[in-house]
């Protein structure tokens, strides 16, 4: 693999847990379309999220891709993929790309030195931001753009009517509302079109045939992911949230519809349109297509697979 020319990118990963993140960091190195600066692990232990991000670019053939320790907030063991990349058989030390055990500071590094403006992926909770805001109040002026996947705004989990405490907010519901306010662009994919984000059908038979190399990486260690859980997931996929904000970071996302809004993150991690105290966010609140249909979401889901599928830069 040739050293990505296109835009910079940190992705702000709580990878290992949810198989999502496993699955965003593919379809972004699978479109060609960034220089991915940094992977940044967020929330628990955050080295063992490391490991894990590591060894996927090492099996991608991409250890040009750095690594970044984030924020430890306790020392969680034992999510899905911990074995999958353990300390005994993938230490991080044997990484032949950089690591960086102060993740917060290369970001700052990464933001401050570039030349065009960076694009952050937020995929987990917003641990890691209070840090980089408070050690670099000046980087929310220098990123170009943030997308994240974050909040429930009309619709919840299993796209109930009721919007839910999302999970990237409620898990740390001051670095939400921090990270909501720092002044910097904000793209949010919320539960209304992530939460319904499952591949299924022939989209899903794309992604477990796929002739990459690449994914057959992805398809193995969904594999150790699913037993470990006993997720039965031959049907079709567990539920893509961080692949549509992913989505959303490419060039052309024909497949959603952006909206305009106001949005406040609420003391108790509901995400709330606010027309005056919200901030403004572009807010992918509907799939295209007729309305209530979902003629965008199986564009996104053929898309994903196929991309993830075929043949990577």
């Amino acid at each position: 693999h040739a050293m990505a020319a296109g835009r910079p990118l940190i992705i702000d990963t709580d990878i290992g847990t949810d198989f999502d993140d496993s699955a965003a960091l593919a379809l972004i190195l699978a479109s060609g379309e960034f220089d991915v600066q940094l992977v940044l692990t967020a929330t628990d232990d955050t080295t063992a999220r490391a490991r894990i991000a590591a060894r996927y670019l090492t099996l991608y053939g991409r250890t040009d891709v750095p690594v970044g320790v984030g924020v430890h907030t306790n020392q969680t063991t034992g999510h899905a993929l911990w074995g999958w990349a353990d300390e005994e058989s993938f230490p991080l030390s044997g990484y032949e790309g950089k690591v960086y055990e102060d993740g917060v500071g290369q970001a700052i590094n990464i933001i401050k030195s570039s030349a065009t403006p960076v694009t952050i992926l937020a995929i987990a909770p917003m641990s890691n931001f209070p840090s980089l805001l408070s050690r670099c109040p000046e980087c929310a002026a220098k990123v170009g753009q943030v997308n994240a996947m974050f909040g429930s705004v009309f619709r919840g989990y299993g796209n109930s009517t009721t919007p839910s405490r999302e999970y990237n907010v409620a898990s740390d519901i001051h670095a939400a509302q921090l990270w909501s306010t720092a002044g910097w662009p904000i793209t949010i994919t919320p539960l209304d079109t992530c939460g319904v984000a499952i591949l299924a059908g022939d989209a899903y038979l794309t992604l477990l045939n796929g002739t990459a190399p690449e994914s057959a990486v992805l398809t193995q260690s969904l594999l150790f992911w699913s037993v470990g859980l006993r997720r039965d997931l031959h049907e079709h996929s567990d539920t893509w949230f961080d692949p549509v904000a992913a989505y959303l970071s490419l060039s052309s996302h024909p497949a959603i519809t952006l909206t305009p809004m106001k949005i406040r993150v609420t003391d108790d991690g509901m995400t709330v349109p606010d027309a005056s105290g919200g901030v403004p966010m572009q807010v992918a609140l509907a799939w295209a297509g007729p309305p209530g249909g979902l003629q965008g979401l199986g564009e996104f889901c053929q898309f994903a697979a196929s991309t993830v599928a075929g043949s990577w830069p």
